[in-house]
């Protein structure tokens, strides 16, 4: 007997398997297709969507740089209520939190910088967050929620602009010598201060107050 099949047992080979197969097949054929033309469609969208987030970017860190804080306000509200799942997302919160503190609007701006907390963004823009909200916690007397804000770890080359801004809070506290001890470790962290004259002044108006 031959071990190949017949042409009319292959063909019924071929019915029967159609018969119990071919349904499976179309709907994986329709879902393959119909992926491919989603994933294009989605590249499509994302990228159409980062070209425009993008001009309103460069439309509000120009109103920054031209201190046309009400308009930077509209376009970084703007990339976050339409673009708000780009890389635009977290520089906007960044840009509109800076504008309306500009503006003395610190509890705008406040609201803005946990928020952009909250999202966990990557390591540097969380640091930068952090600061600034500390910044404006002191600027709202929120002494203990700046000091908590601060009270992360931090990687050494944030060092310099934590420990300035605690001392900051801590004097504004009331406490000279804790203020005085973090003036210190931001003297000798490296990066140095953005402006160690300054910071030196600081520690300079303590005095010998840590003793």
């Amino acid at each position: 007997m031959n071990d190949y099949l017949t042409d009319d047992e292959q063909v019924e080979k071929i019915r029967q398997w159609w018969k119990e197969n071919g349904s499976s097949v179309i709907a994986g054929l329709v879902i393959g297709v119909g992926g491919l033309f989603g994933w294009r469609y989605w590249v499509d969208y994302r990228d159409n969507q980062a070209a425009q987030a993008s001009e309103h970017f460069e439309r509000m860190v120009q109103a920054i740089e031209q201190g046309q804080d009400a308009q930077a306000i509209d376009e970084a509200r703007a990339i976050l209520d339409e673009y708000g799942s780009t890389a635009y997302a977290a520089m906007a919160r960044l840009a509109l939190a800076r504008a309306q503190a500009d503006q003395g609007q610190y509890e705008e701006a406040a609201s803005a910088l946990q928020a952009l907390i909250d999202e966990r963004p990557d390591r540097a823009i969380e640091m930068l967050a952090r600061k600034r909200l500390a910044a404006v916690q002191l600027q709202l007397q929120q002494l203990d929620q700046a000091l908590a804000t601060l009270g992360v770890e931090f990687p050494a080359a944030y060092a310099a602009g934590f420990e300035e801004l605690r001392g900051d809070v801590l004097l504004a506290k009331g406490d000279a010598a804790a203020a005085r001890e973090a003036y210190t470790r931001a003297r000798l962290a490296q990066p140095p201060s953005a402006d160690p004259r300054l910071l030196q002044q600081k520690i300079d108006a303590l005095g010998s107050a840590a003793g």
